[in-house]
């Protein structure tokens, strides 16, 4: 359930189209989330993100709706963190 949320500087990020944060906007809370809320949750385009969960193998596509699942597209994002 969205609720009505106000942080700094979010607004006009958004350019005040957003009127609602989708509860999956932390990624570490939700298992799945919508293909659609995907750009909200992770600092990436929505082609971009779509090209990286279907490299890691996390497409869930459940009665015509796409979910993603976040801790698979977790480990494949920090599979590629160089340690020093």
């Amino acid at each position: 359930m969205a609720e009505d949320v106000k942080l700094e500087g979010l607004e006009k990020l958004c350019k005040g189209k957003l009127k609602k944060i989708p509860q999956c906007f932390n990624p570490g809370r939700e298992k799945y989330i919508r293909k659609v809320d995907a750009p909200l949750v992770y600092p990436l385009g929505r082609h971009t993100i779509d090209d990286i969960a279907e490299k890691a193998g996390a497409v869930v596509p459940i009665n015509g709706c796409i979910l993603y699942d976040t801790e698979i597209i977790n480990k494949y994002i920090d599979s590629f963190r160089v340690v020093k």
